[in-house]
This record gives C-alpha cells, sequence and structure tokens, in this order.
C-alpha cells in the first residue's frame, strides 16, 4: 500500500514539473518568435530619432489616414509580434491609437494555422469559409480602427515622441549615438523578457486548470456568448486564440463569439501596450474601447449569420 502512494506521489510530481517545463518552454517560444518583430520596430523608432527629414510627427499624421488600413492589412499576418511592434511605435507617437486598434483587432496569432490543420477534418470549414473569415476580421479591424480613432481622440491627451520614451525605458541610447542597432536590441530585449515571464505564467495556469474547462464555461448563446468571450479574449496569451478557434470547430461557440473573441485578443499588444505606455487612463479607454467593438461587432456578425 505504501508503495502505491509512494508511486502515485511520484507520478504526481512528475506531472507536476512537466507541465511546469512545458509552460517554460511554449512561453519561451511565444517570446522568442515575437523578437524579430520587435527589433524591426525599435529599429525603425530609432531611425525616426535620428532622422533630420522624417520623424514620428509626420509618421502619425500619416497613420490617421491610412493606417489603420495597413494595419488590418498586416493582422492577417499569424504573428503575435505584430500587436507588440504596434503597441511601441503608438507608445512612441508614430501611429495613431487607430492603426495600433486595427492591427490588434485583426490579429488572429493562432487561428489561421488550426483552421488549415483541419481541412481534412471531419469539422473542416473548407477552404473558401476560412478566407472568408480571415477577410471578414481584416475587414473588420480596419473600419473598427477608424472608428476608434474617432472615439479615443479626446481621450489620447498625453505627447507622446521617442525621447521620451528613451529617458522612461533608461536605455542610454544617447551613449549609443550611431548605432541603431544596439539601441534597438536593448529595447527589444527588456520587452522579450517581461513577455518570457508573462506568457510563462499565464501557460501554466491554463496548463493547471484545463483549456477544456476554460471553452466549456463560455455558453453558445447569442450576446451573453459574444459578451463572455470577447472578455476571455483580452488575455494576453497565444493560447486563448487557440481555445476559442477550437472550441469554435467543435461547436461549442458561435460565429459572433468567435469573432467577438478573436478580435478582442491582441496577442501580447497589450503586455507591450501596459509596458511601454505609461499613462494608465489611456490604457484603460483602449482596453474597454477594444472589448466594447469586439463585442458589438461579433453580436451583429452572430445575427447576420443566423439569417443565412
Amino acid at each position: 500500500m505504501f508503495d502505491v502512494i509512494l508511486h502515485a506521489g511520484a507520478a504526481e510530481s512528475g506531472n507536476f514539473w512537466a507541465r511546469v517545463a512545458d509552460a517554460a518552454l511554449d512561453g519561451l517560444k511565444d517570446g522568442l518568435w515575437s523578437v524579430p518583430i520587435l527589433f524591426i520596430a525599435y529599429l525603425l523608432m530609432e531611425l525616426l530619432e535620428r532622422s533630420r527629414r522624417f520623424n514620428e510627427s509626420i509618421l502619425h499624421g500619416y497613420s490617421r489616414k491610412a493606417g489603420p488600413a495597413l494595419g488590418g492589412i498586416l493582422g492577417i499576418v499569424p504573428q503575435c509580434g505584430i500587436s507588440g511592434a504596434a503597441a511601441t511605435l503608438f507608445s512612441t507617437g508614430s501611429i495613431s491609437v487607430g492603426t495600433m486598434l486595427a492591427v490588434f483587432f485583426a490579429t488572429s496569432d493562432e487561428m489561421l494555422p488550426i483552421m488549415l490543420s483541419h481541412l481534412t477534418g471531419s469539422d473542416s470549414l473548407g477552404i473558401s469559409s476560412i478566407v472568408l473569415i480571415v477577410l471578414a476580421k481584416a475587414a473588420a479591424g480596419i473600419m473598427l480602427g477608424y472608428l476608434a480613432d474617432l472615439i479615443l481622440n479626446r481621450f489620447i491627451r498625453s505627447q507622446k515622441d521617442i525621447h521620451s520614451f528613451c529617458e522612461r525605458e533608461h536605455c542610454s541610447c544617447d551613449e549609443e549615438e550611431g548605432n541603431v542597432f544596439v539601441s534597438a536590441l536593448k529595447h527589444t530585449l527588456k520587452i522579450a523578457v517581461m513577455l518570457i515571464l508573462v506568457n510563462f505564467a499565464l501557460n501554466l495556469l491554463f496548463s493547471f486548470i484545463g483549456v477544456e474547462k476554460l471553452s466549456g464555461t463560455v455558453l453558445n448563446q447569442p450576446i451573453l456568448g459574444e459578451l463572455i468571450v470577447g472578455l476571455f479574449g483580452l488575455i494576453p496569451n497565444c493560447s486563448v486564440s487557440v481555445v476559442i478557434t477550437e472550441s469554435y470547430l467543435s461547436g461549442v461557440l458561435g460565429l459572433g463569439s468567435l469573432f467577438a473573441g478573436l478580435l478582442s485578443n491582441a496577442g501580447i499588444g497589450l503586455l507591450v501596450l501596459v509596458r511601454t505606455n505609461k499613462n494608465q487612463k489611456e490604457n484603460l479607454a483602449v482596453i474597454g474601447v477594444l472589448y466594447g467593438l469586439s463585442v458589438a461587432a461579433g453580436i451583429a456578425v452572430g445575427l447576420i449569420s443566423n439569417l443565412f
């Protein structure tokens, strides 16, 4: 009897450390996948700061006109680092809040790869359905991005520029004058460490709670489903898009809830926003608009889908 208990305890302990190792590996992978995109964003930031003919103010002016359209298109790419790059550029005053949110709305993290992996399964959507969902999500990102610029224009009052950002980050950019790569790398490593640690903690939480329990708590009902899944989507982790997509493919969620959850799920974008933009009132306003517009769009998609 003692041997049975001993073996059971050893197995449970082994299972615990296996989960910790998996969570750490996934957190490291998610963080490292974001590094190249974040480095490019910080490199652009450094180049803008040193440019005499082109700066963040000029880029911000252009972003209010065409930024949300470009952001919605970029969001199609299944790479969560893009939302982090958008949050960084917003925090330095290089792009408008609507451009950043267009990327947040349109980005899908793991949705596209998961849907493509189900093409040969019994729950397959078909390639045409997948294309329609991706394009509809990009279109929603563009429209909602322009709408967000209008809504948040009076809330985003704090002055943002690259020089102030560097002072807050204590990156000593001036010491590396002429070497934009070193300065960009410093910024990237600071954010990457934070992303890896937070993703590790969230992955560990999901591992012990069980993603199937999370998806099972969401009701497949009009309005209520969108409200709950949209809130769930605000969790800044790639696993969220996996849960939402798998739940939709298995019939647990409707199309409206799928859109509400994936539109509000900005991947690492919200983490980077809170880390780089020190005006927490602005951050709360951004999160509120992200959630509200995502839920509204999800409800609209659900109503439209019920008509056909």
